[in-house]
């Protein structure tokens, strides 16, 4: 009797990847920088000012620095900084603690967009996509700050998870879409939101999407959706209605300004010399992957990451604004499509990938060494000159913790890439590995020297000594909210603006200037001046009224 034995299917080798290395890496990128420091520029100071003001004030529902409103971004990473500070403050500094929230955010992105690509390439494939988002050069320093951009980050990658579910979970993909558009409306701007929402209408044109279950997906998100979002700007219009008109008109649309101020299109030159190395090492994987795919772009896995790096580009050119950070929401569908053919990456380019990541940042976790050397130990001078350069008021110090720290994270480095690597997943794993070094190493080793330089405290601790009495009242413009909310949080003094009738009643005044010789004018003369060490373009002047 004639018997019938179906063919077996070829199984997937043996993972050699061990998921609880990942997660190990992961854990080390998420917090180097993130405690022991004071708030530093670009973010911080603004980020800290809100979440101080929320915890004396009581005021969460609109951002406001010492009184001020600060509308450029949205309150959720403020909200859930100023719970862990309110939390956490007795044991850590307020600042230190804040910064929480940014780990928190960031391992959240991680998670979501390793999902997206489980979802769309397949398994295995998750970690691929998490390990080049890691190892992006633009992602390293805003990654790591007090910052509401992390919370922007999080809510895209949401989105973009509940993108990928769209066809297969429907309830699940709505959620995700639905919670995800909702922080996004919180944390960033309507921009920002309709970018999401415009990649989901056009996903309807495209064949493969045109089915009941995505449709469904979309409505039931609309419905989820939509009643949480318009919460935070409702109770602004109910109960701020002048605050929510600025907002409306000037920073609603984020990258474009406003409704009154709305603003096209720039010299895209900006975005053209950011991206190459912004995006590294992201952007020539997603062209391979794209090349390599090119006669299966209908596939979901190419569609999807593929029509929201179009419309995120087309932003970048019609934006008048030009900030790196507007490029930040390109690296989630760069990372998930240039980890759709990173497996076959031709063994010759995995192996220069792999040799130029590991001499280039080798060579750059060799330079933060001798840096520290030179700083501490007087060697090399030429390392020493610069480093009493850029930081005059750094004391030398050695830290032993930080100091074994960072040595084990360097032998791992070197033990991890001086073994056999040549396929894509493994190049893209050294160079993860590299970035995660370099940071890890800047965060043990200059942590203190980077503080000497950044820190607005003896700032701030120089200009109350120059002030008589502790009661006497400064003002300072309303735009001026950068030592606004540094003056306030140091040496608790209230700068209040400068055109309002108590600032107008005030006997000084302070002001910033590019200007290292500003000489005042009118009824003013100079009584103190200040900057942060090696500072060139921003510079603090007390000014005190002449006496009639």
């Amino acid at each position: 009797m004639l018997t019938y034995t179906p063919p077996k299917h070829p199984e997937l080798p043996k993972p050699t990847e061990k998921p609880w290395l990942l997660l190990l890496l992961c854990f080390v990128w998420l917090w180097p920088g993130i405690l022991g420091h004071g708030p530093w520029k670009p973010d911080e100071p603004y980020a800290l000012g809100v979440v101080q003001w929320m915890l004396h004030s009581g005021d969460w529902q609109v951002p406001r620095i010492v009184g001020e409103a600060y509308l450029d971004t949205p309150p959720l990473y403020y909200w859930v900084a100023a719970g862990f500070a309110r939390l956490l403050s007795p044991w850590l500094a307020l600042h230190d603690a804040a910064r929480l929230a940014t780990p928190l955010f960031m391992a959240l992105t991680l998670l979501f967009t390793g999902m997206t690509a489980r979802e769309l390439i397949g398994r295995r494939h998750g970690r691929s996509a998490v390990l080049i988002l890691i190892g992006c050069l633009g992602l390293i320093e805003s990654g790591h700050q007090l910052s509401p951009d992390v919370a922007m980050l999080c809510a895209e990658s949401a989105c973009l998870l509940g993108l990928a579910l769209a066809q297969r979970r429907g309830f699940l993909a709505a959620l995700a879409l639905a919670l995800g558009s909702t922080a996004l409306l919180l944390s960033a701007s309507l921009m920002e939101v309709a970018v999401v929402w415009l990649a989901v209408l056009l996903l309807l044109l495209l064949p493969g999407w045109r089915s009941r279950q995505y449709i469904k997906t979309v409505t039931i998100s609309l419905a989820l959706g939509m009643p949480l979002a318009l919460l935070w700007p409702l109770s602004m219009l109910k109960h701020e209605p002048a605050l929510f008109a600025q907002w409306w008109y000037s920073l609603a649309l984020g990258p474009f300004y406003g409704f009154g101020r709305l603003t096209l299109l720039h010299e895209f030159g900006y975005y053209l010399r950011l991206l190459p190395w912004f995006a590294w090492p992201a952007w020539p994987l997603a062209a391979w992957a794209v090349w390599r795919g090119r006669e299966r772009l209908n596939a979901a896995r190419y569609q999807l990451p593929l029509l929201l790096i179009a419309i995120n580009l087309l932003v970048l050119w019609l934006s008048p604004r030009q900030n790196a950070l507007y490029a930040l929401p390109l690296l989630l569908p760069m990372a998930v499509l240039a980890a759709v053919e990173l497996d076959t990456l031709k063994r010759g380019a995995a192996a220069f990938f792999n040799w130029f990541g590991v001499l280039t940042l080798g060579l750059a976790g060799g330079l933060i060494w001798l840096g520290w050397a030179a700083m501490n130990f007087g060697w090399p001078v030429q390392l020493l000159t610069l480093a009493v350069k850029y930081s005059p008021t750094y004391q030398a110090q050695v830290h032993v913790l930080p100091l074994l720290l960072a040595l084990g994270i360097t032998l791992a480095w070197g033990w991890a890439v001086t073994r056999r690597r040549l396929m894509g997943r493994q190049a893209v794993t050294n160079w993860a590995l590299g970035m995660t070094l370099l940071w890890s190493l800047a965060g043990a080793l200059w942590l203190p020297w980077l503080d000497a330089q950044k820190s607005y405290q003896p700032v701030m601790l120089s200009l109350r000594q120059a002030l008589p009495d502790t009661g006497e009242c400064v003002s300072t413009a309303r735009s001026n909210q950068l030592p606004r909310a540094m003056a306030y949080y140091y040496i608790g003094l209230s700068l209040p603006d400068s055109d309002s009738p108590v600032g107008q009643a005030c006997r000084y005044r302070l002001i910033t200037t590019p200007d290292p010789h500003y000489q005042p004018q009118g009824p003013w003369q100079a009584r103190w001046r200040g900057a942060r060490p090696a500072e060139k373009r921003e510079f603090y002047v007390l000014l005190a009224r002449v006496a009639d």
